[in-house]
């Protein structure tokens, strides 16, 4: 693959994409000879082999993202020490050539590891709670030959050797924060650390005297007394272990204390089934085509959605901002739908489009936008006896210190409380617009689920 040529890029990550999300299907229905909605009727009789080849498909798509991601990484590191050069010679040619490739080569990487994230998502059964827990909010980008790649290849092809497992890499995503390994074992699904060397293997051991209850811990440890480098690696793999029991706990219990914030954590799960507005969505592909520049909808009088191509995708957000701009006193925000590649969210090879336009969205032929209204958004809550409104400046400071950690909302600088039982508030968090944009969940709904927050 030519990293500088957009075409191939296209061509290879349509390949891994193509593997990751949709070869289960594809290969049964060609292998079977049966038709889809024969599939759908004994799907309980195909499920097996249904497995069997989506598996095929994921490690297919793993196995290429570790391919192109090596070749992407091994470029950077060349254009890296040719801009360091340039820097310390002056070149005033090469210097903004270089940083324009570094750009290009970071949003390919975050193509194909966001490729990555979709085998996560389906591995989650698309659980945006169990997304969150497996991210830690840690920056920084790992090197692929920086860390112990070729054994994390091996016990996955180990375990993969298995055609009803898939284990997937976890440094070969954006999302993934949490082990080595993670996916489906025996039908379990499972996170892992995997530990290599003699430093480690006697950490490990040390680890296991310290459940021996007929030693303190004092005298378990004294080895590590003259070797401070080996009590540091001895507190990381503690807490690596810590970090992996709490996730571990969370998934399988639905509880738990959440590795991130170090609070307790309930999951609640809806008494109803989400309504969703793909449907919607979809409909605007085949308005574009009939417009040729432009398709428009309105979700429950507050979520616009605009799609661009053309001459008109320079300009789709400025349309979308002239719709709300008539208010005497707009209270807004636009989402690029592309900004899912920054979130923890269902991925965009799985919007309810047609691959072809699903990828002109990816490569920026076709622009879309959602904007939401927020004061007739704010205005659904009152169906379901609650009261949303704008707090001032001073209580959204006042809140964003107490709370911390949660994720409140903030628009100039002021958040949303919902109002509950006359005098009780709880905050709109962006994470829970984030839905509404990314999961395609009703904004009423969002409104109506406020009630398993307050249970949490």
């Amino acid at each position: 693959m030519d990293i500088y040529n957009i075409s191939e890029i296209e061509k290879e990550l349509r390949a891994s994409s193509d593997a990751a999300c949709g070869n289960g299907i594809s290969a049964l229905l060609e292998s079977t000879k049966i038709s889809i909605e024969e599939f759908i009727e004994h799907k309980e009789k195909y499920a097996e082999d249904f497995i069997r080849f989506t598996h095929d498909g994921f490690k297919a798509a793993q196995n290429r993202i570790i391919k192109n991601i090596l070749l992407i990484q091994d470029e950077q590191e060349v254009v890296k020490q040719n801009l360091k050069k340039a820097r310390v010679e002056r070149n005033k040619k090469e210097i903004p050539e270089l940083i324009n490739k570094q750009k290009h080569l970071e949003n390919i990487i975050k193509l194909f590891k966001h490729c990555a994230d979709a085998l996560v998502w389906q591995l989650i059964h698309g659980q945006l709670w169990i997304s969150r827990r497996l991210y830690l909010n840690v920056s920084g980008e790992k090197k692929l030959r920086e860390v112990n790649l070729e054994s994390a290849i091996e016990v996955a092809e180990d375990y993969n050797s298995n055609p009803m497992n898939f284990v997937l890499i976890t440094d070969i995503t954006n999302n993934v924060q949490v082990g080595d390994l993670m996916g489906i074992v025996d039908g379990q699904f499972i996170v892992a650390e995997i530990k290599e060397g003699e430093k480690n293997l006697k950490i490990l051991d040390v680890i296991k005297e310290l459940s021996n209850h007929e030693k303190t811990p004092q005298d378990v440890l004294k080895s590590f007394s003259s070797e401070p480098k080996m009590i540091e690696q001895f507190e990381r793999t503690i807490k690596q272990h810590k970090t992996l029991h709490d996730v571990h706990q969370i998934l399988n219990t639905d509880k738990g204390i959440d590795p991130t914030s170090g609070k307790e954590i309930r999951i609640f799960t809806p008494n109803e089934p989400t309504p969703l507005y793909s449907e919607r969505l979809s409909l605007l592909e085949k308005q574009l085509q009939e417009r040729n520049f432009w398709a428009y909808d309105v979700i429950e009088d507050c979520l616009h959605i605009g799609i661009y191509k053309g001459e008109k995708r320079f300009g789709g957000h400025l349309i979308l901002k002239a719709i709300c701009e008539q208010k005497e006193k707009p209270n807004y925000i636009i989402v690029d739908a592309l900004s899912i590649l920054d979130s923890l969210n269902k991925p965009l090879f799985f919007l309810p489009f047609s691959p072809d336009f699903i990828f002109d969205i990816i490569f920026s032929r076709i622009k879309m936008y959602f904007m939401l209204d927020f004061d007739n958004y704010m205005e659904l809550y009152s169906h379901y006896g609650f009261k949303a409104e704008w707090a001032s400046r001073k209580e959204t400071t006042k809140a964003k210190e107490v709370a911390k950690d949660y994720d409140i909302f903030e628009h100039n600088h002021r958040g949303i409380k919902i109002r509950f039982n006359g005098n009780e508030d709880i905050w709109l968090s962006f994470g829970t617009l984030t839905r509404i944009f990314f999961e395609h969940i009703y904004p009423s709904y969002i409104a109506f689920s406020t009630k398993y927050y307050i249970e949490k």
